[in-house]
């Protein structure tokens, strides 16, 4: 009776060790170039828990900024101007992905993240005008779909939520934004892995 009982331990044992071995887990460390419509950046995405990660990116994005001077006359800007963005990320479709055989390799899943992002005033790289605009901090909680191809460096990524964006405004100017601004984010990006 006592040897039943000792393999029926083992076995549990072996059977549970099996299943934490089929658990996936997000990469440790990805760096990545990534290109959208109006962007391109750097990101790095580390490994916090086994389906959690934060992502840090570095880019520059394509805007327009119109300044209203006091006599009604309206002026605006083409910039491309550099970004910060913060993100940490739950991917929490990989278990089910692995369940059903699908690619997650470099964190091919559905996520949920907390986007935050930085853009500075005075530091535009092209400005079709005399005027800057004005710095700006957002945070967007988001939705996300990241999918890797064939080939295990390039990914594609579509994103979309609705969050605060803060415009920090010089009081002396008179500007078409609100310090205050419902900011809408959606976006679709190709990128590589090395």
């Amino acid at each position: 009776m006592k040897k039943i009982i000792v393999l029926g331990f083992v076995l549990i044992s072996f059977i549970a060790k099996a299943q934490e071995a089929e658990k996936v887990s997000v990469e440790k460390n990805l760096n990545s170039v990534q290109a959208g419509l109006f962007s391109l950046s750097f990101q790095n995405e580390i490994r916090l828990d086994r389906k959690i990660t934060l992502r840090s990116e570095l880019g520059l994005s394509t805007g327009s900024s119109t300044q209203t001077y006091p006599d009604g006359k309206k002026e605006s800007s083409f910039l491309i101007v550099p970004y910060i963005n913060i993100e940490p990320r739950w991917y929490y479709g990989l278990d089910r992905r692995n369940r059903l055989g699908k690619n997650t390799i470099n964190n091919g899943s559905n996520y949920f993240s907390l986007l935050t992002t930085f853009v500075p005033a005075g530091m535009a790289l092209v400005n079709t005008k005399d005027f800057d605009a004005p710095s700006f901090i957002s945070i967007v909680p988001e939705y996300g779909i990241r999918r890797t191809s064939t080939r295990k460096h390039f990914y594609s990524e579509c994103s979309g939520g609705i969050g605060y964006r803060h415009n920090f405004l010089d009081k002396s100017l008179s500007y078409t934004d609100d310090e205050n601004e419902v900011e809408v984010n959606f976006q679709f990006k190709f990128g590589y892995i090395f």
